[in-house]
């Protein structure tokens, strides 16, 4: 016998460059856009505060409850807080429905078979859980961030409410692979980016650094 074919085969490495090199080409063009997003809310402040005062005034200007906070920063509670909480709460009201159509029993999870059924309901409850695990972190971020760009992060926080309807509906076809086949599946991570990059921009005003 040929002793080479008891030789181990070693896992060939020639992938894991690319496979990082695309993760980091996607954060940098999440970045890219989400910082042109807030340049341009940026620079309209600016220009509106010059050719239409009153309208920069109702947008940015400061609101009853403190001068440090824009009047628009009332969109981010109503959006990125409000909105996107009702959001959570409707995707999860899509496990409960698959919980009576497939026969899942609180207080379990997850199915725990390989079944048709088993497999499409865990793809429901995972629609909904991942939107958990992000959620708190657009939230805090959207606080933050909307005192600085309240119509970006606003904007963010649609797109993020859009974007996780999409992606949870590809996810509940049953097939996992699926759950970015809408194009809209795949800006649940840019609105997070955007959020995020809004938030580090007012820290680094807060530091001075800006």
């Amino acid at each position: 016998a040929n002793s080479a074919s008891h030789v181990p085969r070693i896992p060939s490495v020639s992938s894991t460059p690319i496979t990082t090199m695309a993760i980091l080409y996607a954060i940098a063009k999440m970045l890219a856009q989400t910082a042109g997003v807030l340049a341009a809310e940026t620079y309209g402040r600016k220009y509106l505060a010059t050719a239409a005062p009153e309208v920069a005034e109702a947008i940015w200007g400061g609101c009853v409850f403190s001068p440090a906070v824009p009047k628009a920063y009332g969109l981010v509670a109503l959006v990125n807080v409000i909105g996107a909480s009702f959001a959570v709460v409707a995707l999860g009201m899509k496990v409960g429905k698959a919980r009576k159509e497939h026969g899942v029993e609180l207080p379990a999870m997850y199915a725990t078979g390989k079944d048709a059924k088993s497999v499409k309901f865990n793809c429901v409850q995972r629609g909904h859980q991942q939107a958990l695990e992000t959620f708190q972190m657009l939230l805090a971020a959207s606080l933050v961030g909307g005192l600085r760009y309240p119509v970006s992060v606003a904007l963010f926080g649609l797109v993020w409410i859009k974007a996780r309807f999409a992606w949870a509906a590809g996810y509940a076809s049953g097939d996992p692979s699926l759950r970015y086949s809408s194009k809209w599946a795949f800006l649940v991570w840019t609105a997070l980016v955007g959020a995020f990059c809004a938030c580090g921009a007012v820290a680094l005003e807060m530091l001075g650094v800006m």
